[in-house]
């Protein structure tokens, strides 16, 4: 017995033993970095006249630079933001044709050079950006990833192509706190942070805020689920941003920022690829991207297309036909900016999407990929934006202006056999429309000198109009077409907003923000037919005002450790429903309207860059107070419904770490833990207190993995893994056995070879075949007769050959 005693104490010595030289190894590295790390210095350098670049780069710098001008070298310098040592900054900063030498640790000398040779694959391989480089504009201003004092996460446009990215949704698990609903191409709902209103869509303003570089492009519609061709960054800014970006950002922004036109030179390169499923329906696709400069590299031109199919994996043996839910995808988008005089650019831009799905990917009682609908449900989603600019970067100052109109128009069709009365042989279809017209404009005034204090102001407009309506269609077994309802919705906002950041000592930065709003929403409905007595149009309209507060206190020890405390607020308008009348049947709640709702997030985060910046850390935790939760529902019939369900809370916690051990590797981890949930459920729909927020999970993860390698005549080759895991949900407030979903697994590899000519990769989705039910909803009129689940695509194998000129 003594003898065992000493081995387990022996034992537990030894584990100890580990544990402590584990933690002094950590704290050796950590302290390391503070103290060694090669001296840095904030960065803030718009593209000027290369003379009054490096006079800018000197001040910034602390630094001497001398020998200009420098015979051949001239021209406009390069834009360079991000923290880093001044040799690096002044070398990203010169024009081909300028490069300098080190006189001393604090002086520089500009001297003339040949312009460098088109750079090889190997050296802009994806695997060599360093996070550290990026900077991010989701909070209205340009900073530096690295040492940003707030919850958000960057990916550039190779870490996109790495993922497999073809929407964002397919980005969404490898990005901390972020979830989506998987009704189908073009149909679904983002969450961030579990911050979830419900897993319908409907009249609320969504959670979150999707932008297309700075112009809004949803409001209550779904995400228009647009392709991520020639994408140079997506950002996630987590977390309520009502004093920035207004009304529907309760949850966070999402930021798809595509590549801008380059005035400096010609590019272009088209692809095509090719895809087969485990269910053997075979998809192709094809995009193209062309940047041409125009006034001797003052001006450029931008445009990128593609078609792509999406392939079907559904069976429904009732019509007798396979693979119905297969769709398709096409798209184009043209920009084009020109510098003018003064410092002066004007940019515009031009987008559209068609989706078109034959049928919905639902499954319905039984773990089978079929479905004996009766009839079709299609779902078409054109997306059409018209965009302009324009903006200028003084020393001191910075102006952007812009303005957009987003036409959204969507038409789905739903089995409603049996039901509004029909006796239940009686086959019928609903058909729902929706058309969105939204026009927005913002002005954003900031400062760029250097000193403690930094402030921008900005003013936004916008006015939407919706106008929706839906129609019983029971002419396809000898019935009546009937209109359910038809409504326009308008919404007004006016918002002046502004935030200070002043640094109280060299470290301490505190960050002060507002938003005065006035909102004011206007609603008419009518054509009531199927009401069993008549009704009278409805009319009505609702007006709030508020002001969202932001307070931020930042501590950064050092370029590569910074921690945060933040508060700050959300909100979205109110609105009304159709009557419960309209539908001719009895029962359901009345609830003629619904509230403002409002929300406050309080979190506290960092991050930590460890072992010279190979390993970054990311990590937040967080408690959201959310008030008179608004909804969208179905009333027993399956006319919609929104409402204030109650009040709501989440406290939660994440993370992100990014390793880069040498240059061929590199590794990322996320994860989410957090407990939304009801803490007052109202009287007027069925709902639980203690069972979650629908459609979004307690926890998360993601992890991917990439290899780079060199390869003879100027090839490089790549391997990528990615991995995903979702926890379990519910599709509603009452938590019903037959609403539970998620508890999945999904895995993708892929395999990478490219020079500067050619690009060829393969992959394989979902590489278990995992089943899984990812939704558990996909008909309104159904739902409560079988079980309903949306399974995860099955294993696809896709080839993908791209050609560079």
């Amino acid at each position: 017995m003594r003898a065992s005693a000493e081995m387990a104490f022996g034992g537990s010595t030894t584990r100890m033993t580990v544990w402590r030289w584990g933690c002094a190894a950590f704290a050796i590295s950590f302290v390391g970095d503070l103290a060694h790390a090669e001296p840095a210095r904030l960065f803030r350098l718009p593209a000027e006249p290369v003379d009054t670049a490096l006079v800018r780069f000197g001040v910034q710098g602390g630094v001497s630079v001398g020998g200009f001008p420098a015979p051949g070298c001239s021209g406009h310098s390069r834009a360079v933001l991000g923290l880093m040592p001044p040799s690096v900054a002044l070398r990203r900063l010169l024009p081909p044709g300028c490069g300098f030498s080190r006189i001393d640790a604090r002086a520089f000398r500009i001297e003339a050079v040949d312009p460098p040779a088109r750079p090889v694959v190997a050296q802009a391989a994806p695997h060599e950006t360093d996070l550290a480089e990026l900077v991010v504009t989701a909070e209205k201003r340009t900073e530096p990833l690295r040492g940003s004092p707030f919850a958000v996460t960057a990916l550039d446009g190779q870490a996109v192509e790495r993922l497999g990215a073809k929407s964002f949704a397919d980005l969404a698990l490898q990005i901390p706190a972020v979830a989506e609903t998987n009704l189908g191409p073009g149909r679904n709902k983002l969450f961030i942070r579990g911050l979830s209103d419900g897993a319908f869509t409907g009249r609320t303003q969504s959670t979150v805020g999707l932008y297309l570089d700075d112009t809004p492009i949803s409001y209550n519609a779904p995400d228009p689920d647009l392709r991520l061709s020639d994408i140079a960054q997506v950002e996630v800014l987590r977390g309520p941003q009502g004093t920035l970006y207004g009304s529907g950002s309760i949850g966070g922004i999402v930021r798809i920022v595509p590549r801008p036109p380059d005035p400096k030179g010609y590019a272009a390169w088209v692809q095509g690829e090719a895809v087969l499923n485990e269910r053997r329906d075979r998809s192709f696709g094809a995009e193209a991207m062309v940047n041409i400069p125009l006034l001797s590299g003052q001006a450029a031109v931008r445009a990128v297309a593609y078609t792509e199919d999406l392939a079907g994996y559904l069976d429904n043996p009732g019509l007798g036909l396979d693979d119905v839910n297969h769709g398709k995808r096409r798209g184009a988008r043209v920009s084009g900016l020109v510098d003018l005089a003064s410092g002066w650019q004007a940019r515009a831009s031009w987008v559209r999407q068609d989706i078109l799905t034959s049928d919905s990917q639902y499954t319905q009682g039984g773990d089978t990929l079929s479905r004996a609908a009766r009839i079709l449900e299609p779902h078409d989603n054109d997306f059409t934006q018209v965009a302009v600019g324009l903006n200028r970067q003084g020393s001191r100052y910075g102006l952007r202006m812009s303005a957009a109109y987003i036409d959204h128009d969507l038409a789905t069709r739903y089995d409603a056999s049996g039901t509004f009365g029909l006796a239940p042989d009686r086959i019928a279809a609903f058909d729902e429309a929706q058309r969105v017209g939204l026009l927005v404009a913002e002005a954003l005034l900031t400062s760029n000198g250097e000193g403690r204090l930094r402030w921008l102001l900005g003013a936004f407009g916008s006015s939407s109009l919706e106008r929706s309506g839906g129609v019983l269609e029971a002419t396809l077994s000898g019935g009546a077409k009937a209109s359910l309802y038809a409504r326009r919705d308008r919404l007004k906002e006016a918002a002046v907003f502004g935030e200070v950041a002043y640094d109280l000592a060299p470290p301490l930065t505190l960050t002060l923000g507002g938003r005065l709003f006035a909102t004011r929403v206007e609603t008419w409905s009518g054509d009531f037919e199927l009401a069993a007595r008549p009704l009278r149009d409805v009319a009505a309209h609702l007006s709030d005002q508020g002001f969202a507060p932001k307070a931020r206190l930042s501590y950064a020890f050092s370029p590569n450790f910074v921690l945060y405390a933040q508060a700050q607020d959300g909100y979205r308008a109110g609105g009304f429903n159709v009557p419960a009348a309209a539908d001719g049947m009895a029962g359901g709640p009345e609830v003629t309207g619904f509230r403002p709702d409002r929300l406050r997030s309080y979190e506290a985060g960092g991050e930590a860059r460890l072992f010279a910046g190979r390993l970054a850390l990311r990590a937040a935790v967080y408690k959201a107070l959310w008030r008179n939760v608004q909804t969208d529902q179905f009333r027993p019939s399956g006319l919609p419904l929104t409402l204030n369900i109650g009040d709501g809370k989440n406290i939660g916690t994440e993370f992100e770490a990014t390793w880069r051990p040498d240059r061929h590797w590199t590794l990322r981890v996320n994860g989410l833990f957090n407990g939304p949930e009801l803490t007052r459920a109202a009287d007027v729909f069925p709902a639980k207190v203690d069972v979650g927020l629908p459609g979004v999970a307690n926890r998360t993860f993601g992890a991917s993995v990439a290899y780079g390698f060199d390869l003879p005549q100027n090839w490089r080759g790549e391997l990528t893994a990615q991995a995903a895991y979702v926890g379990r949900s519910f599709l509603t407030f009452d938590g019903a056995t037959a609403s539970a979903m998620g508890d999945y697994a999904q895995g993708r590899i892929a395999a990478r070879l490219e020079n500067p000519d050619w690009q060829v990769e393969a992959y394989v989705a979902n590489v278990t075949d995992e089943r899984g039910n990812t939704f558990a909803y996909g008909n309104p009129f159904s739902r409560t007769r079988a079980i309903q689940a949306t399974p995860l695509s099955p294993r696809t194998y896709g080839l993908a050959l791209r050609r560079r000129f």
